[in-house]
């Protein structure tokens, strides 16, 4: 039991030490003027700006903006990865056909695919929703197909031999199964859809991370660029956190 405080202590310490110490050193360097303010301002400089956003109330209304941007766009994308996904991974005729067309679409970056939404939709909402759902798209779907494609061939033939009906088959045996895969799926579509939405927002509007990145960008205001970096960081971060303490509370049986 020591050991293991002991060993989580150093954990801890670890995580925190060593960011504090390039915190010190980029200080110091800014300090001294070796580094060049505009493109890399000293950690105090960008607390300060981050400050003067969270007075002025433009950091909140781009947190709230691209924050419900990034729920709806990961809905999308997270609610038809997961019908294809099943019907994909239970039935391998749709599997072939969509496979293909699935492998061509992640081969192309997200940024790529961007001009043409925008010609398609415009450069409103629905395109920003758009972007992100074909950011978070890729990983469900495909850790979807591959959780219930990997379900024990024991799990299968115990559901013939109590002939469980479709119904009770899926519900007892075929999602319980393939449920801890899809959520390693979700946990990297979240990262996907933060970067898809900074992405998104840099098209056009007026509010966002993405145009407060992009306007700070204009005006070589680095320090507000570095904060907004961080902000988004840190909004990432808390939500693959968050769906970490969903994924270890709903899944106790699977360590059980």
């Amino acid at each position: 039991m020591k050991q293991l405080i002991k060993d989580r202590i150093l954990r801890i310490g670890n995580a925190i030490i060593f960011p504090i110490i390039i915190l010190l050193l980029w200080q110091i360097l800014g300090s001294l003027g070796i580094l060049y303010e505009t493109i890399l301002p000293a950690p105090i400089k960008v607390v300060r700006a981050f400050w003067e956003m969270v007075q002025e109330g433009t950091l909140a209304v781009d947190v709230w903006v691209s924050l419900k941007r990034v729920l709806v766009g990961s809905f999308i994308g997270i609610l038809a990865a997961l019908a294809l996904g099943f019907v994909s991974g239970l039935v391998p005729f749709v599997e072939r056909l969509l496979q293909p067309i699935v492998d061509v679409v992640r081969q192309i970056s997200l940024y790529a695919w961007i001009p043409l939404i925008v010609l398609w939709l415009g450069i409103g909402e629905l395109s920003k929703d758009v972007i992100i759902a074909r950011g978070v798209f890729i990983p469900v779907y495909i850790n979807c197909v591959s959780g219930i494609k990997n379900i024990q061939k024991e799990y299968v033939e115990l559901g013939k031999v109590l002939e469980l009906n479709k119904t009770t088959f899926l519900r007892k045996i075929v999602f319980p199964s393939a449920a801890p895969v899809i959520f390693t799926g979700l946990r990297l579509a979240v990262g996907d859809a933060w970067t898809a939405v900074v992405a998104a927002e840099a098209l056009g509007g007026l509010t966002g991370l993405g145009y407060a990145l992009l306007n700070a960008k204009e005006f070589l205001k680095s320090d507000r660029l570095i904060a907004v970096m961080f902000v988004i960081a840190i909004l990432a971060s808390a939500s693959d956190f968050l769906l970490k303490q969903i994924e270890k509370h709903a899944f106790k049986w699977k360590e059980n």
